[in-house]
C-alpha cells in the first residue's frame, strides 16, 4: 500500500515485544507495493538489527508463510523467509485487526532496478530447479493451493464487468476508470473467455505439478550490494505446472531458429533442459492478465483500503496494461 494504514506506532511496538521479543527502537514506514491489504514498515530492533514488517488487513494463508519457511530449512539460502515468533508462530496480531509478518531485512535493490547480470540469471534458473524438484511434505501440499485450470481472477473481471457497463460514478477516478473500461470491453470479455478456453486445453494435456512461486519476476528479486540475490514475496504460491513461474521467464514466442535473448540463454542455462508447453504457457499469461485486470480494477472502484493515492497508482497501472509492447500486447503474442 503506498498510503500509510491506521496502525500506531506503539501497537506494532507493542505486537513485537510480545510476539517476537524484540523491542524497536525505530519504525519506518515504506511507501512499496501493489497490495492494498498490506502495508510494510522498516524496524530497527533496540540492538540495532534491521527487520522488515509486513503487516496484513485480511486473514494470512499458512501455505504463503510456510513454503519459503520449507525452503530455507531444505537449504535453498536465496530465499527469504519469515522469522518465527517466541512461540514458533510464523505470524502475530496487532491491535487494531492487524496480522504482522516479520522478516530478516535484506539491503538491496529490486532485479528490475538496474537488471540482473548474466551470472545472476544463471543463478535464478538454479533456484528456480530447485524450489521446482522440492519435494513438498504432504501435511503443507494439503494447506496449498492446487492448479484448478480456471481464471483466479475471473469472476472478479466478470462482476466488475457487468457493473462497470450499467453504473453512472460521481466519483472522478472512479468514473475514469470505468470510462476506460467500458471502450476496452469487448477486448476484455475475449481476453477473459480466451483464458477460461486455455484453461481447459491446460487441464486435458495433464501436466506434471510442481511448487512454484508463481510470482516471480525480477521485481520479486532483491540484489544485494555485493550482488547476492534473494527470492521475496511467496503470496501467491501454488501446486502447480512449471509453466506457471516459467511465464516470467522465458519468452516462448520466437519463431523456431530465432535466437533467444542473452538473459533466457543464461537461466536456462542454469535450470536445465526443459520443454515448454506452448498452451499451458498462453494459459498463464491469460490467466495473468486477467488477475491485473481484476485487480486494479477492483483497486480503484471496490477497495476499502488506501486513500486516493492508491486509487489513482490502481488506474495508472490498469490503464498501461493495454499500451504498446505493454503486459496485453505480449499476451497475445502468447497465444497458440
Amino acid at each position: 500500500m503506498l498510503e500509510r494504514p491506521a496502525l500506531s506506532d506503539d501497537s506494532i511496538r507493542h505486537s513485537l515485544l510480545v510476539n517476537y521479543g524484540i523491542s524497536a527502537a525505530q519504525i519506518e514506514f515504506l511507501p512499496i507495493g501493489y497490495d492494498a491489504t498490506a502495508s510494510v514498515f522498516r524496524v530497527i530492533g533496540g540492538d540495532g538489527t534491521d527487520y522488515f514488517l509486513k503487516t496484513k488487513t485480511v486473514p494470512v494463508a499458512p501455505a504463503p508463510l510456510r513454503v519459503p519457511h520449507f525452503l530455507r530449512e531444505i537449504g535453498i539460502e536465496q530465499i527469504v523467509a519469515p522469522l518465527t515468533t517466541l512461540s514458533g508462530a510464523l505470524s502475530a496480531p496487532i491491535k487494531e485487526g492487524f496480522t504482522a509478518i516479520l522478516y530478516p531485512f535484506v539491503e538491496g535493490r529490486m532485479g528490475a532496478n538496474g537488471g540482473l547480470s548474466v551470472e545472476q540469471w544463471t543463478e535464478m534458473g538454479q533456484i528456480v530447479r530447485r524450489i521446482h524438484a522440492a519435494q513438498i511434505p504432504t501435511k503443507l501440499a494439503d494447506q496449498m493451493r492446487h492448479e484448478p485450470f480456471v481464471p483466479l481472477k475471473g469472476e472478479l473481471a466478470w462482476a466488475l464487468h457487468r457493473e462497470i457497463a450499467t453504473t453512472s460514478y460521481p466519483d472522478p477516478i472512479h468514473q475514469e476508470l470505468a470510462e476506460f473500461w467500458r471502450g476496452r470491453g469487448a477486448e476484455i470479455e475475449k481476453i477473459i473467455l480466451r483464458a477460461e478456453e486455455l484453461g481447459r486445453m491446460a487441464q486435458a494435456r495433464q501436466p506434471a505439478i510442481v511448487l512454484c512461486h508463481a510470482d516471480i519476476h525480477i521485481f520479486n528479486v532483491l540484489v544485494t550490494p555485493d550482488g547476492q540475490i534473494y527470492v521475496i514475496d511467496w503470496d501467491e504460491t501454488i501446486l502447480a505446472p512449471k509453466e506457471r513461474d516459467l511465464m516470467f521467464l522465458v519468452d516462448g514466442t520466437q519463431p523456431k531458429g530465432e535466437a533467444l535473448h542473452p538473459n533466457e540463454i543464461a537461466f536456462r542455462q542454469g535450470y536445465g533442459p526443459t520443454e515448454v508447453d506452448p498452451v499451458i504457457l498462453a494459459f498463464y499469461r491469460y490467466e495473468w492478465a486477467v488477475q491485473e485486470i481484476a485487480e486494479f480494477g477492483k483497486q480503484v472502484l471496490w477497495s476499502d483500503e488506501g486513500g486516493e493515492i492508491t486509487r489513482l497508482d490502481g488506474l495508472r497501472h490498469f490503464r498501461r496494461l493495454f499500451d504498446p509492447d505493454e503486459e496485453i500486447a505480449g499476451v497475445y503474442r502468447s497465444d497458440v
